[in-house]
Order: C-alpha cells, then structure tokens, then sequence
C-alpha cells in the first residue's frame, strides 16, 4: 500500500513557513532575553515581591497553604503563583535549579505574547502590520521585566490570549474559541483580581459583531459556573481563616492608601485625626480579633488588620480629600493618575546599554500611533468595533487600577492592547495615505482635463 503524500501547505510544517517572520522575532526575542538573564544572574530579584512569591511558592509545596510575606496563611494574594511555583518546587527543588526553570518559563512566556498579539493584528491587517507591532517587544524594559518572577508577565500573556480568542470568537463563531478564551480567564484570574470585569467588555464586543445573542449567553453561563467552582470553594477557606467573606483577596487596603497620596490637592497626614477615625474604628470593628493587651489573637491576623487598617484609612483620606478640595480629588482620579498609568514605564534597572529615556520616548511614540489609530477607525468608518473593544479594556484597566495606585508596574500589563491598536492603526494610516494620494490624483487628472479643453 502506498503511503499518501501531505498535500502541499497541508504538512506538519506549513504553520511554520507561512509565520515564519514572526517566528524569527519570537527566536530573537528569546535570545535577547537569555542575554538579559546571563548578564543579570539567576538569582537576580527585587528583593520584594518577587521574592515573596517564590517563598510562597515552596511553602505551598511543603505544606499546602496559600502565604504571602510573612509565611502566615493569607488571602492578600489570588492562589496562582503559589501553586504554580509549588508545582515547579516539587520537580526542581528549593535552589539554583527552580530559579532557573522560573526564569526560562517566564522568559517563553514573555516570548508568547507578541504572537499573540502578532496573530491578533493579522486578523484585520496585512501579516506585515502584525510583525511591526510584534517588534515593541524588544525594548529592554520588557526584557527585564520577563526576568522577574512577578505577575506581570504570565498576566499580560494570558490576557493577550483573551483577547485574541474573543476575536476569534467575533470573527469565526467558533466554540473551541470560546473555551481557549475561558481557560486563559480563568487563569489570569488565578493572578490579578482585576480581570474579573474583562467579560463586560468581551459582551459588548460580541454583541456589536453580531456574535448569536443565544450562544452568548449559554457561554456567559458556562463562564459564571466556572468562576463560582473557584470562588464558592476559595470564599469558604477565606471565611475559615479569617471570620469573613473574602471572595477573591483583602490585598486592595494598602495600594488605595497609596493611591490617596498621588496627584494634587491631597490632605497631609498632619491634618487628619487618624486615632479617631481609623485606630479606634479598627479596635471597635475588628474587636474580636485582638487579644485583651490588643495585639492580633494569631499571627495570621496580622497582616489582615494591617490591610483593613489601610483601607479604612484609604477611605477616611479620600473621605476629607473630597470634602475639602472636590476638583482636586475628581482631577487626580479621572485625569493624572490615569494619566501615570498611561505615560509610566516600569524599568529599574538598566540592562542592554539603554537608559530611560529612549524607552520613554518609545513609549509616548506608541501612545501617539495609539491615538491616531482609533482617530482613523471612526473617520475611514473601519474597523470600528476592534478598536472599540480594546479601548475600552484599556481604558476600563486603566482606570481600575488608578482608582488605587496608578503604579508603572501595572501599567505593562495593558501594553499588548496597545500594540495590537498600533498594528490595525498602521494599515487604517496606510489605507488613508493611499485613499489621499488617490484624491490628489483626480483632484490633478480632472485640472489637466480643464487646462486642456481651455486651450
């Protein structure tokens, strides 16, 4: 019997030659990062979080429990870091061995996300458009960023990957679509509790490409269901260890306190009464979780009064902030912190010869394109819906996170919506620049036609 030859662009490495451009970024990318991992070390870290997590990670592996900090049970972080690097402490130990598995899957993941964002591009513009949009991720911030052990880069690959699957679903009406987008969901939420609100903006999207309203709701469904198999379960050990109802984490206390001393026109420390309307309000709310010389009944307690001291007097700032100064209050929230988010750039530490500056020039430069890009959409009357949609997870992120701390480590975690605008935006310009060529050259056509009927 004859065996049958793959018919030409079907064999196993078509995939590959038909992306292969960006499969040459993706291996460059991987390779600049490795560089970036040599000269910085192993075991380079910020000595915070990062640290943190790792920690966490092994105590998870040694004992099951979800920590953060100080080694106590904790619900101030979501459980996919411990868990995850637990399972990678079980394989490679608590050494040398699991910092580098850690940094070369952070560093793959940080290789991802511009293919995603490079196939999410490519959906609406020329393959061209999604390479130039792939090559933002050289800058060197983002390559040491992706070797740090934080949320940061596994969540803005996993919510480059809802995006891109939620436009596969706009696009395709497929269901492995859905699930793929489901499965990233539910992952990214396993990290940062502020992507619970990303179905709001995926709806909308949907509903204006026309996606079947009745499968919409079934997934919308499904989706419900899968959170609540992870909060009903998560909210009850929450209740157990700390008396309360803590259905995602108690961490959001400390970085709106933060946030309450951003912008201008904020209250100082000095004219606030913080013994009356925070420490005794804590010792009245929280009584019975202090001992009769008022410390924390169990170590665990402390840093959860520690955070619900700061939200109380996150809430009393902002409380006397808006009283006193409202436009000031309403300035800082609405404009300059957002403002932050959009302009920061989290780089603390040089690597690849580059300072600062031109990183934050780069990124004005794709903040510019971004503007232009969504300007085109509505003016050419094209392409409205996609960047409808991720302005408006852009914006709904943005605007999350400055409500507590504008922070230019979050910010990176939106840059892929950026990118992919920027990408779409340079066909729209391109589109527009042949469409004024094309008016010109009617507009000089039809004056030779009259000067020559003249003469």
């Amino acid at each position: 019997m004859k065996k049958q030859l793959p018919q030409p662009g079907k064999d196993r490495f078509s995939f590959f030659r038909e992306h292969k451009a960006i499969g040459i970024i993706m291996l460059l990318l991987f390779l600049e990062r490795l560089f970036v991992l040599y000269r910085l070390g192993v075991g380079y870290s910020l000595e915070s979080d990062d640290l943190s997590y790792i920690e966490s990670g092994i105590i998870f592996a040694n004992t099951g429990t979800i920590t953060m900090h100080n080694g106590e049970v904790s619900a101030q972080i979501m459980p996919g870091m411990p868990v995850f690097i637990g399972l990678l402490s079980l394989l490679f130990g608590e050494g040398k061995a699991l910092w580098l598995v850690l940094k070369l899957v952070w560093i793959t993941m940080g290789v991802i996300t511009p293919f995603f964002v490079y196939k999410s591009v490519c959906l609406f513009a020329p393959k061209w458009c999604g390479i130039l949009s792939s090559l933002f991720f050289f800058a060197p911030n983002l390559a040491w960023m992706d070797n740090l052990i934080l949320t940061e880069t596994p969540f803005l690959t996993l919510l480059t990957a809802m995006v891109y699957y939620t436009l596969m679903m706009g696009r395709y009406h497929q269901k492995k679509h859905f699930w793929c987008c489901l499965a990233a969901y539910m992952l990214a939420l396993m990290l940062k509790a502020n992507v619970g609100i990303y179905p709001l903006f995926a709806f909308v999207y949907l509903l204006l490409v026309k996606y079947d309203f009745k499968l919409l709701l079934k997934q919308g469904l499904i989706l419900a269901c899968a959170v609540l198999c992870f909060m009903i379960p998560w909210s009850i050990r929450n209740y157990i260890q700390f008396q309360t109802f803590v259905p995602l984490t108690y961490g959001a206390g400390n970085p709106t306190l933060l946030g309450t001393y951003q912008g201008e026109g904020y209250p100082s420390d000095e004219e606030l009464d913080y013994e009356t309307n925070v420490d005794r309000v804590m010792k009245e709310k929280y009584a019975a979780y202090y001992d009769e010389n008022g410390a924390p009944k169990e170590a665990k307690y402390q840093k959860f009064l520690a955070l619900q001291a700061d939200a109380i007097k996150a809430k009393y700032r902002q409380k006397q902030w808006f009283e006193k100064d409202p436009k000031s209050f309403l300035k800082s929230y609405l404009y300059l912190k957002p403002k932050e988010m959009v302009n920061s750039v989290f780089y603390w530490r040089q690597v690849l010869n580059t300072t600062r500056q031109p990183i934050e020039e780069l990124r004005q430069f794709d903040w510019r394109l971004c503007v232009i890009s969504f300007a085109l959409a509505f003016v050419l009357k094209k392409k409205r819906a996609v960047m409808l949609f991720l302005a408006l997870v852009y914006w709904g992120n943005v605007y999350l996170y400055a409500m507590t701390y504008a922070f230019s480590r979050y910010s990176e975690t939106l840059l892929s919506l950026r990118y992919i605008a920027v990408g779409i935006g340079i066909c729209l310009m391109v589109e527009a620049l042949q469409k004024g060529m094309g008016s010109v050259q009617r507009y000089n056509e039809s004056q030779l036609q009259a000067n020559t009927k003249e003469r």
